[in-house]
């Protein structure tokens, strides 16, 4: 086959675009709340330039610990530009932006991570954005916004302490609302946002994050932890989970490469170990008899594979790493079956291009994959698997279901673990003017965390919300799904503070469980009681508590007790982590104060599901 001169030559030209188009801006991706994609010209994560002008985008270790991507959410109905990574990077990518309009690039890692390339027309001037680009505009009854008023509603660029003050959640002692029943223990916040004056990498560069400790009978924080003793090896601490003794919390860094093993009472950082590219959460094996009773499971998002690390006596090893799934994986919110934990569902976020993911259902013992679920844009179940995030697990009437919150379709899928089929999808975000079923162009919201309770009788859904609009139902942009294992359909939306990303539940003294529910753009921790009258209906769930999380912190500014995502109420109160713990209450095993922690649990809660399933 013979190839002519100009095809070649045009070949050629075609490739060198991105190349020979004029550099207008460099954009670095940052580990920085509210300026994750930092304009080397404007210093904020807006980048304003010219139609035809490139943009290079910096994944390097002199901003960022890990891996990300640099990937198209928006852009004008008539540009053809394609900007997205089958896989997480390191490096320079770089885009020539075709036409006038507002670009919108997330990284597929951490999709909050947002930023912004506004190109002038010929006149200097950004066009509007347009429903047709961003549909959330005509579920406000507009066919377009101008740039600046999109922007001004979304939470995620606030690059600034003026900026975040005014975007975001931030309240006084005031605002508090202390719950009339007391909880049980304590709960462990993942404050990621929080700044720390000398909290650097081992580079020296600043990042963020601390863990905030709330004291659940009085709901007053009880400490708060940073990273200035893990030697660099903490960055955007993300989710935390517990040993059965309760002396001992373990930690990830969402935007690093370590875990950290924390003293409980004391809290000081016993032991940090790198694991891989940003890991995410933590669930211990709680098989009873298994060699691996206990092992950390940790899910790589900038990665491929879920790893396995011992707590031995010498200091946290890993003792094993696989994948989970076939090719391309970036596994993130994971959860083990209640009781036993012999399988493993994992939420596989995205396997290329694109925001198709995948879901996994692996044997724990062995990581042998036994199911994957992937992305089928023509299948009606599986078309729902766009970037699923986290997964929460239970076994109605014996069954083991797995929920599993999607951020790009907005649905919950439901999954039958045992017979490995889906069974349906659930739909839990908003558009503005309250329609269900609607993708995250429509809603921008996010269901993040969806835990289901110990009792298993409630699923609560954290749905995210990228700006400040509030939906007609609920009054509020984010808010909680409750949904009701029975019947698998949402029961009630229970308005929560903006951001809102974690939810887990923990035990209420006397009986039942609160969900504890952490906001990422907001200082507070909202506690919800999923049936306040105790008579099995949840359609009167409510929030019952907003807790201060700031707490006068030196040098934090706006950013004190901000940045909520993962949160650990202790004790552990799901069926397979409760029971170890109880079996050890009296043995000398356990503090003095985790034994009364226990001795007010009553025995539905000591033994969630009593059978053996």
């Amino acid at each position: 086959m013979k190839i002519s001169k100009h095809f070649l030559i045009a070949l050629f030209c075609a490739l060198s675009q991105n190349v020979y188009a004029q550099s207008a801006d460099t954009v670095e991706l940052t580990d920085d709340p509210g300026n994750w994609f930092r304009s080397q010209t404007s210093g904020t994560p807006v980048s304003v330039i010219n139609a035809g002008e490139r943009v290079d985008f910096k994944i390097n270790d002199r901003s960022t610990n890990t891996r990300h991507t640099v990937s198209l959410l928006l852009k004008p109905e008539n540009s053809k530009l394609v900007l997205d990574q089958k896989e997480s990077k390191n490096g320079t990518i770089s885009a020539t932006f075709d036409v006038p309009g507002v670009y919108v690039t997330v990284c597929k890692v951490h999709p909050y991570m947002t930023g912004v390339v506004a190109v002038k027309d010929a006149a200097g001037n950004i066009p509007d954005v347009t429903a047709g680009s961003l549909p959330f505009i005509g579920h406000l009854g507009a066919a377009a916004l101008p740039a600046g008023t999109v922007l001004s509603v979304l939470n995620t660029v606030a690059p600034a302490d003026a900026d975040k003050t005014v975007k975001w959640d931030i309240r006084s002692a005031a605002d508090q609302v202390i719950p009339a029943v007391p909880g049980v223990g304590e709960v462990w916040v993942n404050s990621q946002f929080e700044r720390v004056p000398g909290q650097t990498d081992s580079g020296g560069v600043p990042k963020p994050g601390t863990i905030t400790v709330v004291d659940a009978e009085t709901f007053t924080v009880k400490k708060e932890i940073n990273g200035l003793t893990a030697g660099g090896m903490w960055n955007n601490p993300h989710n935390m989970w517990a040993n059965f003794r309760l002396d001992t919390v373990y930690n990830t860094n969402w935007f690093g490469k370590w875990i950290n093993k924390i003293d409980r009472q004391g809290g000081g950082i016993l032991d940090s170990i790198t694991v891989g590219e940003a890991p995410t959460h933590i669930v211990t094996i709680p098989t009873p008899g298994s060699p691996q009773f206990g092992f950390l499971t940790v899910p790589l998002s900038a990665g491929n594979d879920i790893v396995k690390v011992e707590d031995r006596t010498g200091g946290l090893q890993i003792i094993d790493k696989k994948p989970t799934g076939a090719g391309n994986n970036h596994p993130h919110g994971h959860w083990l079956t209640c009781g036993r934990g012999d399988r493993t569902v994992v939420p596989n976020v995205f396997k290329g291009l694109g925001f198709a993911g995948s879901v996994s259902i692996l044997d724990t013992a062995s990581g042998n994959i036994l199911k994957e679920f992937l992305h089928d844009p023509n299948d009606a179940l599986r078309s729902a698997l766009q970037m699923p995030l986290a997964v929460g697990e239970c076994h109605v009437d014996g069954v083991h279901k797995a929920y599993v919150a999607n951020a790009v379709s907005g649905f919950v899928s439901v999954i039958n673990v045992d017979t490995m089929t889906i069974i349906k999808n659930i739909p839990v975000t908003l558009t503005p003017d309250g329609q269900l079923g609607q993708n995250i162009l429509h809603t921008l919201q996010v269901p993040i965390q969806t835990p289901v309770s110990p009792d298993e009788r409630f699923i609560a859904t954290a749905v995210l919300s990228l700006t400040s609009v509030p939906r007609s139902s609920t009054g509020s942009p984010d808010h909680i799904a409750i949904i009701d294992t029975a019947l698998d359909e949402v029961v009630a939306f229970v308005p929560s503070p903006l951001g809102t990303h974690g939810a887990n539940w923990g035990a209420k003294r006397g009986g039942g469980y609160y969900v504890h529910v952490t906001s990422q753009f907001a200082n507070v921790l909202a506690v919800v009681d999923p049936d306040p009258n105790g008579d099995r209906n949840s359609s009167d769930a409510a929030t019952v508590g907003i807790i201060l999380l700031a707490n006068g912190s030196a040098g934090a500014g706006v950013t004190d007790g901000t940045g909520g995502q993962g949160v650990k109420p202790l004790p552990m109160t799901h069926d397979g982590w409760i029971q170890p713990t109880v079996a050890l209450a009296g043995t000398g095993a356990l503090s003095g104060e985790v034994e009364g922690w226990i001795n007010l649990l009553t025995p539905q809660q000591k033994n969630p599901i009593d059978g053996g399933h």
